[in-house]
């Protein structure tokens, strides 16, 4: 007798967590080894605490991606140390991005880490569109994960252009093209081919809310109409901000988990940064 492929899925638990500058919580400068490796312990708890909600058993399956990860000169040891931190047995880091900045790498890499086996991961910065000056900053690290024996999906890592220093309608403008375009980028690369729609993730720190007052980003609708499930839209208004924040840009939701493919279980479950990041995290269960 053969099962039917959604007989035969994982249990899965996906999250994602800007970081902010971490693990050193500084924007251009390292902290000591001893404050750095602090925050690697406190990280690792929180998500913990995080994954204990969504998965109390801690027997599903995890994908990870995060946001504002340093790559220290061998590679991916910062991603790996917190995967340590983490203690879920055969969690790994997949794709570590090697964004570069200058003679440098950029302090604000993307990472993803599963317990799934992989088949394949990359990194890539965003192409250049026709004006150079909309070229959106960073790019994706991307990973295809065997979520079942009929199932492989893609999972992409993403943070989007933020709003730093935003001071006129004009340069508003240039950043949410700037969004636009690098979900357009993956919306093309993952377009369906011969009518059929292979499974993806798409997470990270959007620096958008879907909800704000006067928000006018396209990227949002794009998404929906291309088939992808927002799991933070299943919360009710009041409890979907990931980025407390304060004044005008208090209690935003910029931390998003998309779908295609996959249904979520539940709705998410946000976790506290607990002061080691001004982002919370989110936790996504799949449907079986």
């Amino acid at each position: 007798m053969t099962l039917p492929a959604s007989l035969l899925l994982a249990a899965v638990t996906i999250g994602t967590w800007n970081g902010e500058w971490f693990p050193s919580g500084r924007a251009e400068h390292r902290a000591a080894p001893e404050i750095e490796q602090g925050a690697v312990r406190a990280a690792g708890r929180m998500l913990r605490a995080g994954l204990a909600q969504a998965d109390p058993a801690g027997t599903n399956d995890l994908i990870l991606c995060f946001n504002e990860f340093r790559r220290d000169t061998d590679g991916t040891s910062v991603a790996e140390r917190l995967c340590r931190e983490i203690g879920r047995p055969g969690l790994r880091v997949a794709v570590v991005s090697g964004y570069r900045r200058r003679d440098r790498f950029d302090q604000q890499q993307d990472v993803i880490a599963t317990t799934l086996p992989v088949v394949e991961a990359s990194w890539s910065v965003w192409k250049r569109p026709r004006d150079w000056s909309d070229t959106p900053p960073r790019g994706y690290a991307r990973a295809r994960v065997v979520v079942s024996p009929a199932v492989t999906a893609t999972v992409y890592a993403v943070h989007l252009k933020s709003n730093y220093g935003q001071t006129t309608e004009a340069l508003a403008d240039a950043n949410r093209r700037k969004r636009a375009l690098a979900v357009g980028q993956i919306l093309e690369q993952e377009r369906p081919r011969r009518g059929k729609a292979a499974p993806v993730v798409l997470a990270g720190d959007f620096n958008a809310d879907r909800w704000g007052a006067g928000s006018n980003e396209v990227f949002f609708a794009a998404l929906e109409n291309a088939g992808y499930r927002n799991a933070l839209a299943l919360l009710p208004p009041g409890r979907r901000a990931t980025y407390p924040g304060s004044g005008r840009f208090a209690n935003l939701a910029l931390d998003y988990v998309f779908l295609r493919g996959f249904a979520p279980a539940a709705p998410p479950w946000i976790v506290s940064g607990a002061g080691i990041s001004d982002h919370d995290a989110v936790f996504v269960n799949l449907a079986p």
